[in-house]
């Protein structure tokens, strides 16, 4: 794994922390799950590229 997917990896993992950690905050309901519509599609996408990356595989090719 190279030092760049190491680091996008990281970034990645940080991502979802600090929406994990997001949810902890006295909002509305509707205001997370809106948050999470947004940011959740991104990070998904980002994470199985860096898995396919770090493994040689892309189990999702053929997938949505």
């Amino acid at each position: 794994m190279s030092e760049q997917a190491k680091e996008d990896l990281g970034v990645a993992i940080d991502r979802l922390d600090a929406l994990s950690f997001s949810l902890r905050m006295p909002l509305p309901a509707q205001l997370h799950v809106d948050q999470m519509k947004l940011i959740l599609p991104s990070l998904v996408k980002d994470m199985k590229m860096l898995y396919a990356q770090a493994l040689g595989v892309d189990p999702w090719k053929d997938g949505p």
